[in-house]
Formats: structure tokens, C-alpha cells, sequence
């Protein structure tokens, strides 16, 4: 997330030293001493944050793949040392790079918050001279801006504009989704336009279109206290009220009824795991169960996650494999028993049930269906097991 324009720190200007309490993994990185010499990836990152542990073996192979060019990567978090240093011991090779621990802050200050950055995982790219001339994230377009700059064929002036624009598409997103000051939105469109004109395009892939930004910032802003709502148990005439102006802004596709089958689900699954994790108190299970077999909600997606957490999760002691078999088959019914990752949920709650053959004739279309062949060897697998099981017991 990037805050409006009017920040004190730009592309092309000199990279601040990297002020941390320890290098927890590698040599310390000294950005002055490899002026003239190195090209600098500085990463901003934690271990708590899944896009950035996501983000790990891209960052691996790029220090691998650029070494021999005079590139360095370096990892900043804001945490702990012990928490970092168990992290990047557990990585091991796996993390291939310089990591730094930032406790005081004042590296986070002086690239995040000077350039307004409030999301991570975010990288900088520092050059030769010793300037920023990229930022973003790591999994964007980092690997295309090293080699234009490895090339020579990165335009910094350009980069600057980007950057600009990414700017104004936040602050419009941000004013459009709460319905306010529609003369500076009007002043934002018009300077995206005329960065579009110049740069070619903003979106990759598709055209600046204001009202499509606008309708989208909209509904989302307008989605979230839908959800609230829901998750809050507001009464029909509440909700009701929120609907109007939101299926204003919705897409066409959008199902409020559906969307708020997926946030009750998601309460009730938990009030569920609490009461069947616990185990000692029969009513509250009963209810619970009672609840979760109400929710009305036709995703596949949901219903199969519903029915292989009954099936698997290993908190659950006393499984319920009558409802593990209503959600898959409902979620069967609902993809028209097209998905092969459904009918393997349906072939495992039939098995389950002691319904083998039934089992056994799901987990082959299931294989049928695949077309991914490491997902369909562990599906022929199954189904191996599903026929032994058959066999030996001559159902």
C-alpha cells in the first residue's frame, strides 16, 4: 500500500545505509562500500507474513541467477533476533541470501516510511551510484527491472512515473471507495490519463478505465461492512439496507445470498471446531452441528472444504462422516461432479461410510478427470487402496 504523493523520498535518490542491530545470516551489507562495484536488492520482510515467505525462493534464485553480475541481496525485518535467526536457520540454503534484523527500526523508516510504504513484502533496487531507482514487490516486476539495469536499458524517468501513478491509483482507490471529494478524484483521473498517454499503460494488460476503479474501490469498501454486518448477525432489515446500495456497485456475478452463506459458514465452522475439539458437552455439539448443517451455500469450493476438514483435520476426534458425506455430495451436485479434487473428497467420505464400491467408482472418475500427473498418481493411489480395502473385506 502507497501513501499519496508528496513524500519526502523519490526514485533516484541516495540509498540511506542500512542501519541495523545484526546481520543474522551472511556478510553484513555495506552499501557504500560497494558503490561502483554492486547492485543492491533490499527486502523488506517477516516472518509471520506469508507473501513474503512465499516470495523466499523467487528472491533465492535471483541471488543465485545474478551473483556473478555484482548483484546482493539483503532481508530487513523488524523483529527479533532469536525469531529471525530460527526462521533462517530452519531455511537453511533454501534462503539464499543476506538477512538483517532491523529492531530499532530506523532502516524500515528510512525506506518503507519514507517512500509511504505500508505493506510487505517491498523491495528497493539500489545501483551502482548508490541511488533507489526501483521499489515494489519482490514477486512484480523486480526480475525484469535487474536485467534492463544489468542491460542498460532501464529509464529511471520512466520509473519515476510508474511510481507516480501507482501513487494516484492508490489515493483514488482510496477516495472512491469511501465515496468522498469527487473533484479530486476528477483531478486524479485526468493526471492517470495523461500518464497513460505517455507511459503507454498503467495496467499491464488492459486500459486505465476511472469508472471501473471507482465502481470496484466502491463495492469493496461497501463488501466489507456487508460482512460485518453478516458475521454480526444483523437483522434481515439491516441487511437489507447495506444490499441496495451495494449490488449498485456489485458485479454481475455477485450473489449476496451466496456471499453470505461463505460468512456464516466461516463463523459457524468455528464455533463447530470449538465445541467437537473440546468433546465434553453432547448439547453444544448437537447445536453446533445443527448450525453448520444449516448454512446455505452452493460453492463447491466451500462445501468440499467443509467436507474434507470433517474428513482430515486432526483436532477432530469423533468425526461426524454422516455430514462429511452430505457436504461432498452436495459439493459433487454442485460442479456436476466435474472436479476431481470434489469427487476425491466424495470418494473418501463414501469410503468412510463403509460405501466402498461407491467409493471406488467416484475415486475413478476422479482419476479420469485429472489431467495433472502428479495429482493423478496420488489419485491412482487412492483408489489402489480403495480396491484392496474391497477385496479384503469382499465388499
Amino acid at each position: 500500500m502507497l501513501a499519496p504523493a508528496g513524500l519526502a523520498a523519490e526514485l533516484g535518490d541516495p540509498a540511506p545505509p542500512l542501519q541495523v542491530a545484526e546481520w543474522v545470516k551472511g556478510q553484513p551489507v555495506d552499501l557504500a562500500a560497494g558503490k561502483g562495484k554492486n547492485i543492491f536488492v533490499v527486502e523488506f520482510w517477516a516472518t509471520w507474513c506469508p507473501p513474503c515467505r512465499q516470495s523466499i525462493p523467487h528472491l533465492t534464485e535471483l541471488q543465485k541467477r545474478f551473483k556473478d553480475k555484482g548483484v546482493v541481496f539483503a532481508a530487513v525485518s523488524d523483529e527479533q533476533a532469536p525469531v529471525v535467526r530460527e526462521f533462517v536457520g530452519k531455511m537453511g540454503d533454501k534462503m539464499g541470501y543476506a538477512v538483517a534484523v532491523d529492531k530499532e527500526r530506523k532502516t524500515v523508516a528510512a525506506y518503507l516510511e519514507a517512500f509511504g510504504v505500508s505493506g510487505i513484502p517491498h523491495a528497493f533496487i539500489v545501483d551502482k551510484e548508490g541511488r533507489i531507482i526501483w521499489q515494489g514487490h519482490p514477486m512484480a516486476d523486480l526480475e525484469v527491472a535487474l536485467t534492463q539495469i544489468l542491460d542498460g536499458k532501464y529509464d529511471i524517468a520512466s520509473a519515476k512515473k510508474r511510481f507516480q501513478a501507482r501513487q494516484l491509483m492508490e489515493e483514488l482507490y482510496g477516495l472512491a471507495g469511501k465515496d468522498e471529494n469527487p473533484a479530486r478524484q476528477d483531478g486524479i483521473v485526468k493526471e492517470l490519463q495523461a500518464l497513460e498517454k505517455e507511459l503507454g499503460t498503467l495496467i499491464p494488460g488492459k486500459r486505465f478505465d476511472a469508472d471501473e476503479i471507482r465502481k470496484t474501490a466502491r463495492f469493496n469498501t461497501l463488501l466489507r461492512d456487508y460482512q460485518k454486518a453478516v458475521s454480526q448477525n444483523k437483522s434481515a432489515a439491516e441487511l437489507e439496507k447495506l444490499e441496495k446500495p451495494l449490488l449498485e456497485v456489485a458485479p454481475k456475478n455477485f450473489d449476496p445470498a451466496e456471499f453470505k452463506g461463505g460468512v456464516q459458514v466461516k463463523g459457524r465452522w468455528q464455533t463447530y471446531m470449538l465445541a467437537v475439539v473440546e468433546g465434553s458437552d453432547e448439547a453444544k455439539i448437537a447445536e453446533a452441528t445443527k448450525q453448520l448443517e444449516a448454512v446455505k451455500v452452493k460453492s463447491p469450493v466451500v462445501l468440499n472444504e467443509l467436507a474434507w476438514s470433517l474428513l482430515t483435520d486432526p483436532r477432530i476426534k469423533k468425526r461426524d462422516l454422516k455430514l462429511a458425506l452430505k457436504f461432498a455430495q452436495a459439493a459433487s451436485d454442485a460442479c456436476e461432479g466435474r472436479e476431481p479434487a470434489v469427487l476425491d473428497t466424495l470418494a473418501r467420505a463414501l469410503f468412510a461410510n463403509g460405501k466402498l464400491q461407491d467409493a471406488i467408482a467416484q475415486q475413478k472418475k476422479a482419476v479420469e478427470l485429472s489431467t495433472d500427473k502428479e495429482i493423478r498418481d496420488g489419485l491412482t493411489q487412492t483408489l489402489k487402496e480403495y480396491e484392496e480395502k474391497a477385496k479384503a473385506t469382499g465388499k
